[in-house]
């Protein structure tokens, strides 16, 4: 009997987001893309049982409409994100392959907007 493992490619990350996102637009019909990165904390005890503390950065690729809100995602806006990877792979100059995996984002979820600065007269 053979099984087929089932194809399951969710993943929800909170944390931080790092840097100002750019909004981009490729292509013919200009669809909005910008990237963000989230600095994702991790706490566990080591073998002496004190508390150590872990940081992953995971850049997130965000399209359409959800890319549009560019405006909320600031650096120190703590988010949730809700997505798939994806693999990404591009040439250099030396036309060498490089790749790295990111999260494509269905949601975000921002847990707290950033402070509109006032218009100074």
């Amino acid at each position: 009997m053979s099984f087929r493992t089932p194809s399951i490619n969710s993943v929800s990350l909170a944390g931080n987001i790092v840097r100002d996102a750019v909004i981009n637009h490729v292509g013919e019909n200009n669809i909005p893309v910008t990237t963000i990165t989230i600095a994702h904390n991790q706490r566990y005890k080591d073998k002496a049982d004190k508390w150590k503390e872990t940081v992953s950065f995971v850049d997130v690729e965000v399209w359409g409409a959800l890319a549009d809100r560019g405006d909320y995602y600031k650096k120190g806006v703590p988010v949730i994100v809700e997505g798939s990877i994806k693999e990404s792979q591009w040439k250099d100059k030396e036309d060498k392959t490089h790749s790295k995996v990111i999260v494509r984002a269905d949601r975000i979820h921002i847990l707290s907007y950033p402070e509109k600065k006032s218009e100074e007269k």
